[in-house]
């Protein structure tokens, strides 16, 4: 079973919160708005939920983030003896935002349209957290 963590961002502060106590009134699973019972204004917080999952860095994942993935091919080639060997080819680097959509985690690399995305449990450790989408937006712009 994964661990089960969020981290807020605060919209007026421009800040992550630290030491924030998040727990639901009834102790048991429920609605994600009730963890902010100790928040005054709870529509100035964005809550962002851990995936479970660690960058090649060992980092924790969580939505927002933004990640560094180099997309590659494997390329199978035959010798002229009849031997099969893989090379790996990188295709070059791109740039995603982790969401939730639908029931799992993944990497939209499309940043208007949920179109192009990968799996995020596919291969974590090929993703580099390089920051989030409150603090460095810039990181998603499209040329």
């Amino acid at each position: 079973m994964r661990e089960i963590k969020f981290r807020a961002w605060h919209n007026n502060a421009k800040r992550y919160m630290e030491d924030l106590c998040l727990y639901l009134d009834s102790g048991e699973l429920g609605d994600v708005s009730e963890c902010f019972h100790n928040l005054e204004n709870k529509e100035d917080y964005v809550l962002e939920q851990y995936t479970g999952l660690k960058d090649k860095n060992g980092k924790e994942i969580y939505e927002g983030d933004i990640v560094k993935y180099t997309r590659s091919k494997v390329e199978s080639i035959e010798s002229p003896k009849g031997v099969f060997s893989s090379k790996l080819i990188e295709l070059g680097e791109d740039f995603g935002e982790i969401a939730f959509i639908g029931f799992e985690y993944v990497v939209s690399f499309d940043h208007k349209r949920y179109d192009d995305i990968e799996k995020l449990g596919n291969c974590p450790h090929r993703f580099e957290i390089i920051g989030n989408i409150h603090e460095n937006p810039e990181l998603l712009k499209n040329d």
